[in-house]
């Protein structure tokens, strides 16, 4: 799956406002896109800011974009860049404007966190046969493409995969995607009483052995830490492409740097 695909998943995502507290929440979509600002070619460029410029519409997301590392240093950077067409330029010079300043930031963090607890999202963990280094793109592609999805994270050497999606998207749905899409078979990873891990089949009965919170990975918490009150120090673009390309490594295998988001 090419950068730019995944750009217009993720704009497609971000034209749906239902979808922009989560996508904020997550952070990984948001500095993918600020990472691909950086593009050679000027159609992922313009893709990128109009992904961006979907959810600064949305004033309710200001304040989380400004305090998203890389998110306003990208932006300044690309409308200082010599090698655009000035609507593009100018696109940049507007989406940054708007974040940067004050009248537009009209939400607080408490409203603003308040709200994104109103519309939950469940994380997922699944056994997947077959996943290895040769099916992980396949599967990937698969999984972003499922509507709802918010990140994805794989684990190709423990054959794990771990999705957080809206609540409207099931584990019945997410398996039976990638089984239709990619012949791999998946199956739920949960927790019996006894902290045992079992692996399940979506249509299996596994009420009556396995609590809610079980279903949630301990290394991906469904609460985000609260944001830091020390302000971010502004960093030289060459060190957002570093550390957001570790944040595509997760999402999407594509790059090869290691970050953890």
């Amino acid at each position: 799956m090419s950068e730019k695909e995944i750009i217009l998943s993720y704009k497609e995502m971000a034209s749906d406002v239902g979808n922009h507290l989560q996508m904020i929440k997550d952070k990984t979509a948001i500095q993918f896109l600020a990472y691909s600002l950086d593009h050679k070619d000027p159609e992922v460029v313009k893709e990128s800011l109009k992904a961006i410029e979907c959810l600064v519409k949305n004033t309710q997301t200001h304040s989380a974009l400004r305090t998203t590392f890389g998110v306003l240093e990208a932006l300044k950077a690309t409308k200082d860049r010599n090698d655009l067409d000035n609507s593009l330029l100018n696109l940049a010079k507007d989406i940054h404007s708007k974040l940067e300043h004050p009248s537009y930031v009209k939400q607080t963090v408490n409203k603003f966190e308040g709200q994104i607890k109103k519309k939950s999202s469940k994380v997922y963990s699944f056994h997947v046969f077959g996943l290895n280094k040769d099916t992980r793109t396949d599967l990937e592609c698969a999984l972003v493409r499922i509507r709802g999805v918010i990140s994805v994270l794989l684990d190709v050497e423990h054959q794990r995969c771990t999705v957080r999606a809206v609540e409207k998207v099931t584990p019945e749905i997410i398996v039976n995607y990638i089984s239709e899409k990619t012949k791999l078979q998946a199956r739920l990873v949960v927790k019996n009483r006894l902290n045992q891990e079992m692996l399940v089949a979506v249509s299996d009965d596994i009420k009556a052995t396995v609590d809610e919170v079980d279903l949630l990975p301990a290394y991906l918490p469904e609460e985000e830490p609260p944001v830091k009150e020390k302000a971010i120090s502004i960093f030289g673009f060459e060190r957002i492409k570093a550390s957001a390309a570790g944040i595509i490594n997760t999402a999407t295998a594509l790059f090869q740097n290691s970050f953890y988001w």
